[in-house]
């Protein structure tokens, strides 16, 4: 054992030196002091920073409640410490009921509030997991900071099964001495548990929204998906990319008011990233109720032969025109022109001021205008809208 911790540390002085890497070394372990040494982490010092603002999702902590406890009942004859962390790195729970190895993981700051992510302390297995989203055991001197070499540990990542997203870490982690082959199997199998519950604590209306989803993702070949009501959420990897964390009750607000007395719809949405998407809606039914909504983001045509557009400053004067806007941002200019705020405008539209600001944002750019008052001279200049308005 001693042998193999002093080669493992002559093989990470020698990476360091020379770039040459011992093939003892594990290729995970590798892979993670190459990106350890690319932040200029240094072995001989080990900083780990407190974070008090969790990042925490309550949803997390609620599902990992009943497998924690159950798990650490099962540790009891052991002497061994469960874990749970945020999708960075900061521990948000700790349970042992060793009082040694809680002082120990105290000298080494793995307790709550404390950040274990990779690219801040170097090679660890909530970090490491963290960072290949995939399961992580770091043994002994495997570990890039001199200080954690006398520990074991194993850790899975815990991914929400609606999102696809990282949302944190179950790890087990006691001295080398103690450490067992199958503490990597347990954490795998708790944070599968973890993710299992995730799903089954959505409410009744939830779950039927949430089974529409997963339905459509099966068969949607990497489409940007969202399945959405009132009070929840689903997104895949590629609609998270093109909403950038856009608010739930907003984006509900436009998709009601899109799917008004209608089962389909298609749209044109304004997103976060600056631009706007094409998007198919229908609605979600539940015994004849609707409880929400699938929104579809469709790919936008382009000619065969066109040229790259330049991209567009931030305000272009040269605008779409007011054939652009939908039916919803006709009226909230229409209403603007008349003096009204954001405010009694949407006390007049059912919608919510933060709605109506952002079709008002999204209005300006299609209109090419900088502000209400010259909004205003546009819907003036252009007459009263028709009745088929």
């Amino acid at each position: 054992m001693a042998k193999e911790r002093s080669d493992l540390r002559c093989a990470l002085d020698e990476l360091r030196s020379t770039g040459l890497l011992s093939a003892a070394v594990r290729p995970e372990i590798a892979a993670s002091w190459h990106r350890s040494m690319a932040v200029d982490l240094q072995p001989d010092r080990l900083e780990v920073p407190y974070e008090p603002d969790p990042h925490t999702d309550d949803r997390v902590e609620h599902a990992a409640r009943p497998v924690l406890d159950r798990l650490v009942e099962d540790l009891e004859s052991t002497s061994m410490a469960l874990l749970l962390s945020d999708r960075h790195g900061r521990i948000v729970d700790r349970l042992t009921r060793d009082r040694m190895l809680r002082a120990r993981l105290d000298r080494i700051m793995l307790a709550p509030g404390f950040c274990y992510q990779e690219s801040r302390i170097g090679t660890n297995a909530i970090g490491t997991a963290l960072e290949q989203r995939a399961p992580s055991m770091v043994m002994g001197a495997e570990h890039y900071a001199d200080a954690l070499t006398r520990m074991a540990c194993a850790a899975a990542p815990i991914i929400d099964p609606t999102t696809a997203l990282l949302i944190g870490a179950i790890d087990l982690t006691c001295s080398v001495e103690g450490a067992h082959p199958l503490m990597l199997a347990v954490a795998k199998r708790s944070a599968h548990l973890i993710e299992q519950r995730l799903v089954s604590a959505n409410p009744a209306a939830d779950r039927v929204l949430l089974e529409s989803f997963l339905r459509a993702r099966r068969g949607g070949r990497g489409a940007a998906l969202v399945g959405l009501n009132g009070q929840a959420m689903y997104t895949n990897a590629p609609a998270v990319k093109l909403l950038h964390d856009m608010d739930r009750a907003l984006l509900w607000d436009l998709v009601s008011s899109a799917l008004f007395d209608r089962q389909h719809a298609t749209f044109e949405l304004p997103v976060p990233v600056g631009g706007s998407s094409l998007v198919s809606c229908e609605t979600v039914a539940d015994g004849g109720d609707v409880i929400g909504a699938l929104l579809r983001f469709l790919p936008q045509p382009m000619a065969a032969d066109a040229p790259a557009a330049a991209p567009e400053p931030r305000r272009s004067r040269a605008s779409r025109g007011w054939e652009s806007l939908t039916e919803t941002e006709r009226t909230v200019a229409e209403l603007v022109s008349e003096g009204r705020t954001n405010r009694e405008i949407a006390a007049s539209t059912f919608l919510s001021p933060h709605t109506v600001g952002y079709h008002l944002r999204h209005i300006f750019t299609k209109l090419g205008v900088d502000s209400r008052v010259e909004l205003t001279r546009v819907v003036v200049q252009r007459g009263p809208m028709s009745p088929a308005e």
